[in-house]
């Protein structure tokens, strides 16, 4: 690929992101419109009590336990458990990603 090329290409992939981060924030801003730091707090909340439900019941099941495994229903349980803590530290870490990129309007401090 020449300089040229190069160029051309950085220069479109750097207006494809202006257009995307605008495209974003258009979108998602409005679906967040207060955010604020006591407003993310309960996700954050929700997401270190859903880590601990799955934690304690791993040690449950393995405290429980002599020579026997875990039955198909704990195991069950577990990745219930497991699955739902993913998917809210997802939404957490998603949430932070579009702040990060400017895609949520933030407060401005009062002077």
């Amino acid at each position: 690929m020449t300089q040229d090329q190069n160029r051309s290409k950085s220069r479109f992939m750097m207006g494809m992101e202006h257009v995307l981060r605008e495209i974003n924030h258009e979108i998602i801003s409005p679906a967040i419109p207060d955010m604020s730091v006591e407003n993310a707090v309960p996700l954050m909340i929700t997401v270190a009590r859903l880590r601990a439900d799955y934690l304690k019941y791993a040690f449950k099941l393995s405290a429980d336990r002599t020579e026997r495994h875990p039955t198909e229903e704990e195991l069950a349980k577990l990745k219930h458990l497991r699955e739902t803590y993913q998917e809210m530290l997802a939404a957490a870490r998603e949430l932070e990603h579009c702040i990060d990129r400017g895609y949520i309007d933030l407060p401005v401090p009062a002077k």
